[in-house]
């Protein structure tokens, strides 16, 4: 196996790396090919390593000439910070040496967060840091002809910041549903690069505009003096509700929620207060609200079924399921979003669907139309900060 290396300029954890007529090239004689730079004037030497599957932090150590008695002190070291076992094959790995002596190690996480450990008066140090990237902010306008994902990848956008959207937006807009051509939207996101000019994931969105059959929703994103950071809309309005809009993200309502519909297995007319949406077998069904699980098992017609109770008032019931997501079970406390079944035909069913119902202090509601309640809103200072935010957004969401 030969792995992939790189020669490069970097400033890592305090030490300067800078080429020079001076700087050699080090090939190991392991049967794995190591390529990395040193300074020899200042005795300072970075290995850059890509993990291939299969790489172990043993192995790697073992590959630089690192002891197993230093290679036990550096995973003592980071033990509570991050788990060393899992290092992801593709990911990248420092290791810096200077005067021959193990100094430093660090390791990407994600795009945002690296692990270092130190070499401190000979006692290692770990902790989690954030990367550091030159960013500027881009804006994207799309107007949807095919689909949000295929015409938002041709205008530029990642698959990563479109999911961002479709959750920042998913209260308002049943993203399975409720999309149809001409629908548009604007996104503000940070446009992320590396020290050396290279192009990688992008940010956060920082705000965004969408045109959904001809109303138009905003958000903005905002941190409070505690802390907290959310998305608002321009009046300081959570863009979250208590309640999702859809507990599938894939799909279509084959039918809706009414007073007397035949049923397509009794031939019989009757009320069908639950919304029916058509989706593949396995298609993951998420908790619309936190709450506590009541059932999840058997019941009847409605075959494998979840209900949730949410803060006593309401209720919400998944039915038709073929399967409960692992952990699932009465007794247990579910987050908004999570997932805690499967789309299924049990019960009496003629097709792969999801019956989703919602019921108040015991009564059936229609998810669509009901008024369900809104998240929190923004007060005092953070209103006033909030305020300036949107001034300095909302022209290019409205203008480009």
């Amino acid at each position: 196996m030969v792995r992939g290396f790189a020669v490069f300029m970097v400033v890592l954890i305090g030490f300067a790396i800078w080429h020079s007529p001076s700087d050699t090239v080090t090939i190991s004689e392991q049967d794995t090919e190591l390529v990395s730079t040193e300074n020899t004037e200042s005795g300072v030497q970075v290995t850059e390593i890509e993990i291939q599957p299969g790489d172990t932090f043993s192995t790697l150590m073992t590959e630089m000439d690192v002891p197993p008695l230093e290679q036990n002190s550096i995973l003592a070291s980071v033990v509570d910070v991050y788990d060393f076992t899992k290092l992801q094959a593709g990911k990248l790995l420092h290791v810096v040496h200077v005067e021959e002596a193990l100094a430093a190690i660090d390791y990407d996480v994600s795009d945002d967060k690296k692990i270092v450990i130190e070499n401190i008066d000979g006692v290692f140090v770990a902790q989690e840091k954030e990367i550091e990237y030159e960013t500027k902010e881009v804006v994207k306008n799309v107007v949807i002809n095919s689909s949000l994902f295929l015409d938002g990848s041709q205008a530029g956008l990642s698959d990563k910041t479109l999911i961002e959207l479709t959750n920042i937006f998913q209260w308002d807009i049943d993203f399975a549903v409720d999309i149809q051509k001409e629908d548009s939207f604007s996104v503000i996101y940070e446009e992320r690069k590396t020290v050396d000019g290279e192009l990688i994931s992008p940010g956060r969105i920082v705000a965004a505009r969408f045109e959904n059959q001809g109303t138009a929703y905003n958000a903005y994103y905002y941190e409070t003096t505690d802390g907290d950071i959310d998305y608002y809309t321009a009046d300081g309005e959570s863009v979250k509700s208590q309640f999702l809009g859809s507990p599938i993200t894939v799909g279509y309502i084959s039918s809706g929620y009414s007073y007397s519909r035949l049923n397509p297995v009794t031939r019989q007319v009757r009320p069908h207060r639950a919304l029916d949406y058509a989706a593949p077998k396995g298609t993951p069904v998420m908790a619309i609200a936190d709450g506590k699980v009541t059932l999840a098992g058997w019941k009847g017609a409605y075959g494998i079924t979840i209900e949730t109770d949410h803060a006593g008032q309401y209720k919400s019931q998944y039915a038709h399921l073929s399967g409960v997501a692992s952990g699932i079970k009465p007794g247990v406390t579910v987050s908004q979003g999570q997932i805690v079944g499967y789309v299924g035909s049990t019960g009496n069913s003629t097709g792969s669907h999801l019956q989703y119902a919602l019921f108040k202090d015991g009564t059936p509601v229609n998810p669509l139309s009901d008024d369900l309640p809104a998240g929190e809103s923004l007060t005092g200072a953070d209103l006033a900060g909030f305020a300036r935010i949107v001034e300095q957004y909302r022209s290019q969401l409205i203008t480009n």
